[in-house]
């Protein structure tokens, strides 16, 4: 090859290197399940039917890295929901609702008043919602600090911090996660966030004592109109 003709190619070779992001890529969160079969990223998001999860957690891809980690609940704007979370395992905490008016639009960072990456935009949860639940708009966060834990990457997920929650999540819920790290808050790729395909049995319509009653005046007045048919 002639020298000018080496020369270019050489420099053609670094213009192209320099478009080549050299930052490596943004550190996320990716949910997990200890059990077999759950919580698997199906490049939409990761599904579980064991309701409520149980050891589930969080990975960090580079890990392991050590920060504080937020859980946060979205449950839909539809669904009856309790007062709280309880999570237990390696950190206990209270998951409380963050506010009184649900996310129904923009990224969850601005909603929860924070930045994190990756961006995580209503339209990557709610159209998996409205698919097993379709009067969802939105969701209720609820959101607990599990304080300072050292997260795993996804190469060695079990020896990360593991959690319990009760009770039960409503149907087409949502677990993610947010790590604080040295300042830099890591989001759930939204892949990555643990996705409740079964919900809890709802209440039964007139339970209780007062239903119990009129069960119980029912099953008389059948029988004692089966004894005039029969007399």
């Amino acid at each position: 090859m002639r020298p000018a003709s080496l020369l270019s190619a050489l420099v053609g070779a670094g213009a192209l290197f320099a478009l080549v992001p050299t930052g490596g890529y943004a550190d996320t969160l990716h949910g997990y399940c200890a059990g077999v079969g759950q919580c698997m990223d199906n490049g939409t998001n990761s599904p579980t039917s064991i309701n409520p999860p149980v050891n589930f957690g969080f990975t960090t891809s580079p890990g392991p890295a050590t920060g504080s980690l937020t859980i946060d609940v979205l449950v839909p704007n539809n669904e009856a929901r309790p007062a709280s979370f309880a999570l237990t395992g390696t950190a206990s905490a209270t998951a409380t609702l963050f506010s009184a008016t649900p996310w129904t639009s923009g990224m969850l960072d601005a909603y929860l008043g924070i930045s994190a990456s990756p961006n995580n935009p209503i339209g990557a949860y709610l159209p998996s919602t409205q698919a097993l639940d379709p009067g969802a708009t939105g969701f209720f966060v609820f959101q607990a600090n599990l304080g300072t834990l050292t997260l795993q990457s996804p190469s060695n997920p079990n020896v990360s911090p593991l959690e319990n929650i009760s009770p039960g999540l409503p149907l087409a819920s949502y677990i993610v996660g947010f790590f604080n790290e040295a300042g830099t808050i890591q989001a759930t790729a939204n892949s990555g966030a643990i996705f409740d395909t079964v919900g809890v049995p709802g209440p039964i319509v007139g339970a209780g004592l007062p239903g119990l009653i009129a069960a119980c005046c029912g099953l008389l007045a059948l029988a004692r109109r089966r004894r005039q048919l029969v007399a």
